[in-house]
């Protein structure tokens, strides 16, 4: 669905995603006019029903704005075929969870210690 911010000529269009509670991934392209920023997005976004909810939670601060996987803030210039990212705060850090993840491993892999055949 592509809707016009403003009713002005749109000389731009940028997709925006996000990802659902449910694993989905949503998206709804916007048409801007020339020179708009990612607030403009946003507006648009929030005049979408399917996108209210994610231009709430960008509002409050729950999710952050991004162009192509660089974080940016609501006043980065937008180009013709940008895409915005929604992206939530992360739940572990990676460096923690790869390690987590190397020592269960290593745990299931090991022999348990001990344990003899009983005879």
């Amino acid at each position: 669905m592509v809707a016009d911010a403003g009713g002005e000529a749109a000389a731009l269009a940028v997709e925006i995603v996000w990802a659902c509670t449910d694993g989905s991934v949503a998206s709804v392209t916007v048409a801007l006019p020339a020179g708009a920023r990612v607030r403009d997005a946003l507006v648009a976004l929030r005049a979408d029903p399917l996108g209210e909810a994610p231009a709430d939670a960008v509002a409050r601060g729950e999710l952050t704005t991004a162009i192509y996987g660089e974080r940016c803030d609501a006043v980065a210039a937008l180009h013709p075929g940008d895409r915005i990212e929604l992206l939530a705060a992360l739940q572990v850090d990676p460096k923690l969870a790869r390690r987590r993840r190397a020592e269960a491993r290593r745990a299931q892999a090991a022999p348990a210690k001990g344990r003899g055949s009983g005879t």
